[in-house]
């Protein structure tokens, strides 16, 4: 068997590149067989083959999907590396399979939402839950409160109608403190309140608004509304929203209390509520607290952003 080539600088590897170079430096620096490494990776819940982890450090594939650059997070916690590593060597996500040069497509909502088991009731007792609305631009602007718990959400909406006579949006809002009571919704430009139906212990709530006026194909409108919470709860760390179909503009911003502002924030995206998420990039916070990122064309899935207190 031919000597084993010498083994690069690990620093310089995680600094140039490219990933499988850092990567296969990082395994052998660590003296683990990949036997071992793949133990270890299951016993965090995370299913990654033997053959995979060759094939990734010999450079023959690369983590594409969003489960495997979850694994290669956790692979730089296994291997002792810093965090983001080895994920900020394998840039951005490449369309793949089928899907390159095709539409995007549109998930239903069942499949977004898929880890509240209590949703389809909800939407049942609503009726369609397909508002025949496409979501050309939207504006979340959260405020948090003093104790780091969700204050108020205003989100402004520019829509279009997608067939003829929509004459209502459909929204879908999720808590993370069951004990706390749902927010009002208020607040509302150019509709009504409709029905409303929820399950607390989530908590989960599915609301309608009546449009003022009736949509022909084509037509856009603009709506306005806010979900207000009377009393304080839980600290949160994430705030965000999902599109089931493809967005033109979508705008997330946070105005965090004086007396808590957390450390550091990064956006995410992931493709089901609750699921595991990818951070994208570092959001830079404010002198007065303020947090904001923007994207263009979102696919279907999540958009959010996460922070840490400490």
């Amino acid at each position: 068997m031919p000597p084993q080539s010498p083994l690069p600088d690990l620093a310089d590897a995680l600094r140039h590149g490219p990933f499988e170079v850092a990567l296969d430096c990082a395994v052998r620096a660590s003296g683990l067989s990949l036997e071992r490494i793949q133990h270890r990776l299951a016993a965090r819940g995370v299913a990654v083959s033997v053959t995979t982890l060759s094939y990734w450090r010999r450079g023959r594939s690369r983590p594409e999907r969003p489960q495997s650059r979850q694994a290669v997070r956790l692979l730089e916690e296994l291997l002792g590396l810093p965090t983001d590593s080895l994920v900020s060597l394998l840039g951005p996500q490449r369309p793949r399979g089928r899907w390159v040069n095709r539409q995007p497509r549109v998930l239903e909502t069942e499949d977004l939402w898929q880890q509240y088991k209590s949703l389809p009731g909800l939407l049942d007792a609503m009726g369609s839950n397909d508002d025949g609305l496409t979501r050309l631009a939207v504006h979340d602007r959260y405020e948090i409160d003093e104790n780091g718990a969700e204050r108020r959400l205003t989100v402004t909406m520019v829509l279009r109608a997608e067939h003829e006579r929509v004459d209502r949006l459909v929204l879908i809002s999720r808590g993370d403190d069951p004990q706390r009571e749902l927010p009002e919704l208020t607040g509302i430009r150019n509709a009504r309140k409709g029905r409303v139906r929820s399950d607390t212990s989530v908590p989960l709530s599915v609301a309608e608004l009546l449009l003022d006026r009736i949509l022909t194909k084509g037509e856009t409108d603009v709506i306005e509304y806010t979900y207000a919470f009377g009393t304080t709860g839980a600290r949160t760390s994430e705030v965000g929203t999902g599109f089931r179909a493809p967005a033109r503009l979508y705008t997330l911003e946070v105005q965090f209390h004086p007396d808590a502002v957390p450390v550091r924030c990064h956006r995410y995206s992931g493709t089901t509520a609750g699921g595991p998420m990818d951070p994208a990039e570092q959001v830079w916070i404010s002198a007065s607290g303020r947090a904001a990122f923007t994207v263009e064309d979102p696919g279907p899935g999540f958009q959010a952003m996460r922070w840490e207190w400490e």
